[in-house]
């Protein structure tokens, strides 16, 4: 059968099984699982390709993720050719060159059988919460340059055989990391989905035939690429260029220089990263395969967004280039352990360089997330633990839209519930809010920053923080305001209050509180021609004070009722117009 001979009704409800099908693998995934990284947090993904190990069909998770799985498969199949393959197998591997960046994330990959026939692969990847090295978590920044010092590495291994664990691989695993329940929990919650997706591949051949689902497969990826060219010839042609910064790589470092240059001609768009900084002696490296990842979800989400799900096809038209060792394209034996806190930055270079050709697609830069992970003993229970952490600060402003509050935009991790961390691990979250005037005005505001404070119960225990945007404000976009710089602080608001290093290590004593602060987000237009009834909204939301109401946006409200002055709001945007239009940047002190 060919592509030519699928009718539509076929073709589209084969397309939604495999989307569904994807979508239910990580579903299994996440209930199953043992981590409240993958359970709660949301930090795992899963796809389908076809028996040539092209990507056909993504379930809705982290792109990071699911732009490098292409890269694990081929490395998967080079190990384990499809002869040497037998149900029940699944192919396990976390090397960072292979895979998305850093050892944390494993992924496993089981060949999919059709009456005795190797016809697809079921994959999927989960972000597992230690897997040795220098410290609890596995993402340390300072104090490591190789590989080797940040936890074990796994080249392509049979893990599963016969659907069953092997048992020589786990016992070696177990061995290597904090804590072996949870980590083989969610090696087995990786095997569940692939299991579940197995089956659903199976009951989708017996309804439609194999042949009919191959041809579909064919013509989802050159349907794919067609739209994805169609798009690209809808930006305007040039060569738009945008810079950036990290922060830093740890204490008394410096900041890290990030460069791209987006080419368009035609149909085809060339990502060029030329100009960045070289790779550093820290755990903040990004392997290419990470680099592509979010310079392949950057390009879907400014040219077909919503109109078509994400696949291989769509990859084609795209070309991406960063220089082999800069520290977007870092070379073994590279570390590379807190390359997760990257992608973000990553997201908002490539916005910031598109915002020239398509002001109406793109979104301000948002606030970097802070991953900070504890590790410890419990008191209660005596065992060690990992407690993982993920806050997630607000979107930058839309075009027509304010910035939204605790979301992420550059990949789908969630804050994790308060409850959960208190009912699994020795804290108590004192804390949790929006900061006010964090976000960058505009006549769409930034969405604020999210705090939170955690009082940590355990013993012995270690702080590993992981953020940015501490020294570098978010940007707004065409007039906007940046957005407030974040912070980490030891005993907040008390005389012996402290400021962390946003990658620092600190040892944290019993009933020690430690606040987390991400930063705000950039702005978007012009404050002053912000709709003065919005304003007053975000001042009775708590969104902004009545002090940066006047200050940011020239909108004054009386102090008692919080009604619009219109007349006083005239005269204070005709004085801030006069002056040049530069109201004061945000401030958000932790309150």
């Amino acid at each position: 059968m060919t592509t030519t001979d699928i009718d539509r009704i076929t073709l589209g409800v084969v397309w939604g099984g495999l989307l569904s099908i994807a979508d239910e693998a990580g579903i299994t995934l996440r209930r199953t699982a043992y981590s409240q990284a993958v359970r709660e947090g949301r930090d795992f993904s899963a796809a389908l390709f076809d028996h040539r190990g092209r990507m056909i069909a993504q379930g809705d998770f982290s792109p990071g993720h699911l732009g490098s799985m292409p890269s694990a498969v081929r490395n998967a199949v080079a190990y384990f050719p499809p002869d040497t393959l037998q149900p029940g197998d699944a192919i396990l591997l976390n090397d960072a060159h292979m895979g998305s960046g850093h050892l944390p994330d494993f992924f496993l990959t089981t060949p999919i059988f059709y009456r005795g026939e190797l016809i697809a692969f079921a994959v999927n990847c989960a972000h597992h919460i230690d897997v040795g090295g220098a410290v609890p978590g596995s993402q340390a920044v300072e104090g490591v340059h190789e590989s080797y010092q940040e936890g074990f590495r796994v080249l392509p291994v049979k893990g599963f055989v016969g659907g069953e664990p092997v048992a020589d691989i786990h016992r070696i695993i177990a061995a290597n990391v904090r804590v072996p329940d949870v980590v083989l929990g969610d090696l087995r919650a990786q095997r569940n989905a692939n299991r579940v997706a197995e089956r659903r591949i199976g009951e989708l051949a017996d309804r439609y035939g194999l042949d009919t689902l191959r041809a579909c497969w064919e013509h989802i990826l050159d349907h794919s690429e067609r739209e994805m060219r169609a798009a690209i010839r809808e930006i305007p042609g040039g060569v738009y260029h945008a810079e950036d910064y990290f922060d830093d790589c740890g204490r008394d470092t410096g900041p890290i220089k990030l460069c791209v240059t987006i080419t368009v001609d035609g149909d085809d768009a060339t990502i060029d990263y030329g100009g960045t900084d070289p790779q550093t002696r820290s755990g903040i490296n990004a392997t290419m395969n990470y680099t592509l990842a979010y310079s392949y979800f950057t390009m879907k989400c400014v040219t077909l967004q919503n109109r078509l799900p994400h696949n291989e096809g769509c990859l084609r038209p795209i070309r991406v280039f960063a220089p082999p060792g800069s520290v977007l394209n870092a070379q073994p034996p590279c570390a590379s352990g807190a390359r997760a806190i990257m992608q973000q930055r990553i997201v908002d270079l490539l916005l910031q360089a598109f915002a020239q050709a398509l002001p109406d697609r793109v979104i301000a830069p948002s606030a970097h997330w802070a991953n900070p992970i504890f590790g410890g003993q419990s008191p209660r229970t005596g065992r060690r633990f990992i407690y993982y952490e993920i806050i997630v600060g607000g979107s930058g402003a839309r075009p027509h839209k304010d910035g939204a509050e605790a979301m992420c935009t550059s990949f789908n991790l969630e804050n994790i519930p308060c409850e959960v961390s208190e009912a699994h691990f020795p804290v108590l979250i004192e804390q949790l809010a929006f900061v006010p005037d964090s976000g960058g005005a505009g006549r769409f505001r930034g969405g604020c920053a999210l705090r939170k404070d955690v009082r940590m119960l355990g013993e012995d225990q270690r702080l590993t923080n992981l953020a940015e945007r501490q020294r570098f404000q978010p940007p707004g976009l065409f007039g906007g305001r940046p957005g407030a710089l974040g912070r980490t602080l030891r005993s907040p608001g008390t005389p012996g209050e402290e400021v962390l290093h946003s990658k620092g290590h600190y040892d944290i004593a019993t009933a020690d509180v430690v606040s987390f602060q991400t930063s705000g987000t950039g702005g978007y237009g012009d404050p002053l021609v912000r709709d003065p009834a919005a304003v007053q909204r975000d001042v009775v939301c708590g969104y902004v004070s009545l002090e940066a109401a006047q200050r940011e946006y020239g909108v004054v409200l009386d102090p008692q009722t919080l009604a619009v002055d219109e007349a006083a709001t005239a005269r204070r945007r005709a004085e801030l117009r006069a002056a040049g239009g530069e109201g004061t940047p945000p401030r958000c002190p932790l309150v």
